[in-house]
């Protein structure tokens, strides 16, 4: 497909997020939209035609603004790294489709499964009275090329797949040992996604500010030292665990946010009150997760902290 030809799916994206209305939504709000509304426009397209590289660059571009401002245009810098945020969150990132490697890694299982019909596609050469659009999609073969040995694709036992090609143009990422913790299912999601950027180190806290020359020192406007301490789990259920992973999830979103309402309108919140606000959610997070039912000792254990009713 030529340039033209998708600026009508650009217009549709874009006009997508103006329909949203949704600059006030949190990260983790816009994180929904992008998985599950955004990159559902431009699904079909890029499963089936080979998309002019510049397109899938502008298709990432409008999903990363939206992602971090809220709105289709660029505006401000990422905390993260866009190649970082569309890894899988067992590889520490936010699980966002990278256009570009999936539109190589679906045309590659269209000429394999459709067009070769099980010959090889490896060895397979296009003949010189074949059209120059169908040597450009075989060209995809090369930038897969290393996940064949002696004719048999290495990744999957069941040959090529659209997934195992995928992974393979993104095979340098390695499984991080924090993300269970982090998007641990009894946490918010709001509160997973400060955490996620807490342990990625993008949050723009007083230290890195300080580095900037942004700030003028770098102490903590709420403490003068760390309030968090590293809690051992060997003695926990995991509903124990769980619970204790919100907490911490939901005082990292909630001294994230005091912080920056200190620094930009000059007001702090009394401990006490942040300390209910999070009970509060917590109780509210729990009583959901208690639908699926958990054992007697648990069950003690959440009484026993007045977590339940």
């Amino acid at each position: 497909m030529k340039k033209t030809d998708c600026n009508i799916l650009v217009e549709k994206l874009v006009s997508m997020i103006r329909s949203f209305g949704s600059e006030k939504l949190s990260y983790s709000g816009r994180l929904i939209l992008v998985n599950s509304v955004l990159t559902a426009l431009y699904n079909y397209w890029i499963n089936i035609f080979v998309i002019p590289t510049g397109v899938l660059n502008k298709l990432n571009a409008i999903c990363r603004n939206y992602l971090w401002d809220g709105g289709a245009d660029y505006v401000r810098v990422s905390m993260v790294g866009w190649e970082k945020v569309c890894c899988p969150k067992s590889k520490g990132g936010l699980g966002i489709k990278d256009s570009l490697a999936w539109n190589i890694a679906a045309i590659g299982k269209l000429v394999n499964q459709v067009y070769l019909k099980g010959q090889d596609w490896k060895d397979y050469k296009p003949s010189g009275d074949l059209s120059w659009r169908w040597k450009s999609v075989c060209k995809v073969k090369d930038k897969l090329d290393t996940g064949y040995q002696n004719g048999h694709w290495l990744l999957d036992a069941r040959g090529y797949t659209l997934r195992s090609g995928y992974d393979l143009i993104r095979h340098k990422f390695q499984n991080v040992p924090w993300h269970k913790q982090i998007w641990n299912s009894w946490s918010l999601p709001k509160h997973q996604f400060i955490g996620w950027l807490i342990v990625r180190e993008a949050l723009m806290l007083k230290d890195k500010l300080f580095s900037l020359e942004i700030a003028p020192n770098d102490d903590c406007l709420l403490c003068v030292s760390n309030p968090l301490q590293r809690i051992t789990d060997g003695q926990f259920s995991q509903v124990q665990k769980g619970v204790i992973l919100s907490a911490i999830s939901a005082t990292f979103y909630h001294i994230w946010l005091q912080r920056n309402k200190a620094r930009v309108d000059g007001v702090l919140q009394r401990p006490e009150f942040l300390r209910e606000l999070i009970q509060k959610e917590l109780k509210a997070r729990i009583a959901v997760q208690l639908s699926q039912g958990i054992a007697n000792r648990d069950n003690v254990w959440l009484r026993s902290r007045s977590l339940v009713v």
